[in-house]
């Protein structure tokens, strides 16, 4: 197999992936919970009215009572139903999201390889690892998108309980199939995701013509409002607003710089062991901070710290980042610290990347309007870096923009950061 094939296996498996709308499939998730919630509801009401009638002596009376209880037991049993449709659709949108984070780390795999091969070697042995290396991709690739194809699979409802009276069985319900991969592109033919292709046709919601209204610490601004299956924190979270939940690990992650911040213990986490370190701050009780200070979520002389200096960064500017503490697995790394600050910063750069695409993704099926913070928008944590300076205290970020308005700040075009920061 030539490079050429080689990459566009890859591309076609990842675009499938990526084909997938795991925030309406929450979406529409939320829509049968909420009609399970009311068939349960129902169910109470018939059932107390019943008693009623049943106590009572009269023409009809004990007919009513019987017909009442009928209705509510079909109620009840729809309800049931309509939960497990819920459930099958909430574990489906779950395993979308983490699929569809794996698919944007592998593309990013995959153009780091792409840009080694145009500055590296060209001879016939470098192509053919490089080929080796696109197959291994592959391969991971298709993985995830069998596990998709798998969990899709599940989505299958129940057997819809029969009216009262109706003169036979309700037959087996149709779950409203989650919006899924158009195509598999596997030797057994179309999978399970092709019949899954038209889920929003339950009760789901439609898409949110609200705008990014709010200016989030970090750079970022996102719609303010009530978006229950969304991942995007919104502006009750204080100082987390514009910070994503990772699909995978539940941890926090800022599209801005890439930490990662553990809301269960209340630590941050380490960019190279993964694992939480410091103290529990404040931040545990409740997801808000003060938004400057020792271990403030946003504070812009942190950011600062990692974007200045021509030398690229050292373990204090990273220090700045986790309210000057510096992750265990650096600071006890001696000689060879300088050469794990690099490595945390090209995982924080890739975090920060894919958080922020998929927070781009779930605004564009409808979820929490997000625009990019100026990290990402301007290149890197520099970006950040002179976002934060130019924007002063947290009071001042905290504007309310609105449709007819655009921060300039997102887009305004910026010089390239110094070498080496957040992976550039």
């Amino acid at each position: 197999m030539s490079i050429g094939s080689a990459r566009n296996e890859f591309l076609q498996t990842i675009e499938t992936i990526l084909s997938a709308q795991e925030y309406r499939i929450r979406t529409a998730s939320g829509a049968w919970l909420t009609l399970a919630g009311a068939g349960e509801a129902e169910t109470a009401a018939l059932t107390s009215t019943a008693r009623g009638p049943a106590a009572e002596r009269g023409v009809g009376l004990r007919e009513l009572s019987d017909r009442l209880v009928e209705m509510s037991d079909f109620t009840s049993a729809t309800a049931a139903l309509a939960q497990q449709v819920s459930a099958q659709l909430q574990r489906a949108g779950d395993h979308t999201a983490r699929a569809v984070q794996a698919a944007l780390q592998l593309q990013q795999r995959f153009n780091d390889l792409v840009a080694q091969q145009r500055t590296g070697s060209t001879s016939a042995h470098a192509a053919q690892a490089l080929e080796g290396q696109i197959m291994a991709l592959t391969a991971e690739a298709r993985q995830v998108l069998t596990g998709l194809d798998q969990e899709y699979a599940n989505v299958v409802a129940g057997e819809a309980p029969p009216a009262p009276r109706s003169g036979g069985p309700g037959g087996p319900a149709t779950a409203p199939a989650a919006p899924g991969p158009e195509a598999t592109p596997t030797a057994a033919g179309p999978s399970a995701t092709s019949a899954a292709s038209a889920a929003a046709s339950g009760p789901g919601g439609t898409a949110s013509a609200a705008t990014a209204d709010y200016q989030a610490p970090n750079g970022a601004a996102v719609g303010s409002g009530e978006y229950p299956a969304s991942s995007v924190l919104g502006p009750e979270q204080g100082d987390f607003a514009g910070w994503t939940r990772d699909p995978g690990t539940g941890y926090l992650v800022d599209p801005a710089t890439g930490r990662e911040f553990d809301p269960a213990s209340g630590r941050w986490i380490d960019p190279i062991t993964g694992k939480p370190f410091g103290e529990v701050t404040e931040y545990a009780a409740r997801l808000s901070g003060l938004g400057g200070g020792a271990g403030g979520i946003a504070s812009p002389a942190g950011l600062a710290m990692v974007g200045g200096g021509a030398g690229g960064v050292g373990p204090g500017g990273l220090a700045g980042l986790y309210g000057g503490v510096l992750p265990p697995s650096i600071a006890g790394a001696g000689a060879l610290g300088g050469q794990l600050v690099g490595q945390a910063m090209a995982t924080m750069n890739q975090r920060a990347h894919v958080a922020t695409q998929l927070a781009m993704r779930e605004a564009a099926q409808g979820g929490r309007p997000f625009m990019p913070p100026p990290a990402m928008a301007g290149g890197g944590a520099g970006g950040a870096a002179r976002g934060a300076q130019g924007r002063g205290t947290p009071g001042q970020q905290n504007r309310r923009l609105t449709d007819l308005t655009e921060d300039p700040e997102v887009w305004a075009p910026r010089p390239i950061a110094a070498r080496d920061v957040l992976g550039i």
